[in-house]
């Protein structure tokens, strides 16, 4: 579970970055590579939320 956790924590972190860059981004094609790739890590943040909602439940 503790993996889990920190895999949560590592995704969460890296879309919050991808974020920060995307609007600090100068040109269009970098904002939206920025948006796409904060979009992938919040994604995966959130898949290992479910797993461990569904661990603790379970």
């Amino acid at each position: 579970m503790e993996d889990f956790e920190t895999k949560l924590e590592k995704y969460s972190a890296r879309a919050a970055k991808c974020e920060e860059q995307a609007r600090e981004a100068t040109d269009k094609i970098r904002q939206d590579f920025y948006e796409v790739l904060g979009r992938y890590f919040r994604h995966l943040a959130d898949d290992f939320k479910q797993i461990i909602e569904k661990r603790k439940t379970a």
